[in-house]
């Protein structure tokens, strides 16, 4: 609990005293092996109405930053599928960071195996001037020793796009590594197309080869048939004349 409560205000201090990039939302994320078999998924967010380093870009008026936090948590999957290192609890807290530093704790739920699995499930918060959001997925293994950043809880920061260009730019360049690697996978599959056709062709052209090698013999065969049978037959009428 003393680590957790470290790597928060190490976080916070952070994200407060580093030197940002122009945003009216700035968040980060890490996953942490915090020993004895417990791992966290940490992720903070802040919101400034003059963004971090312009002052010309933010939502209008008053209004607060919207946005919501995207989950999942399955520990009844993950403990059938893996029997030897089951989890007892995973919990998902929410704090909130005031514009002054002091943070509430919004949200505390912890799920069993015996919970039904939450997939998709969001989370909305408001943010005004100043203010951030402090969200943790802190899962506790039976096996102590249990390392594995790949636990079964995960959870993302999904930003709004209107009146907010900053948040646009995001949704844009996680939409174009999404086209990235949507050109990947089609490239892969035209390249698998085409290889399966080359093959196709090429095996086509060897059975048509046979086909017409076989035609051929079958025609020879039948021409020598016909010779063998006349040659008989002249013999046989040999003899019937004698």
């Amino acid at each position: 609990m003393k680590k957790q409560i470290i790597l928060t205000i190490f976080a916070f201090l952070l994200l407060v005293s580093i030197s940002f990039a122009s945003a009216e939302i700035q968040f980060w994320q890490q996953k942490y092996d915090m020993g004895n078999g417990t791992l966290q998924n940490h992720l903070i967010a802040f919101y400034s109405k003059g963004g971090f380093g312009i002052t010309d870009d933010y939502v209008s008026g008053n209004n607060p930053y919207e946005a919501y936090i995207l989950y999942n948590i399955y520990v009844k999957k993950f403990n059938a599928e893996n029997p030897n290192i089951k989890i007892d609890n995973c919990d998902l807290i929410v704090n909130f960071a005031g514009k002054v530093g002091n943070t509430t704790i919004i949200l505390n739920k912890s799920y069993t195996e015996i919970d039904d699995d939450i997939f998709n499930a969001k989370y909305f918060i408001k943010l005004k001037d100043g203010e951030g959001i402090i969200a943790d997925q802190i899962c506790y293994f039976q096996n102590k020793s249990y390392d594995d950043l790949e636990f079964p809880v995960d959870m993302q920061l999904v930003t709004s796009s209107w009146e907010c260009k900053a948040c646009q730019y995001y949704e844009w360049s996680v939409q174009e590594e999404n086209i990235a690697k949507t050109k990947s996978i089609g490239d892969n599959i035209v390249s698998i197309s085409n290889y399966i056709k080359q093959l196709f062709m090429l095996n086509f052209e060897i059975w048509l080869a046979l086909f017409w090698i076989f035609l051929i013999l079958m025609i020879f065969t039948s021409i020598g048939l016909i010779f063998i049978g006349i040659y008989w037959l002249a013999i046989y009428f040999k003899r019937i004349i004698r």
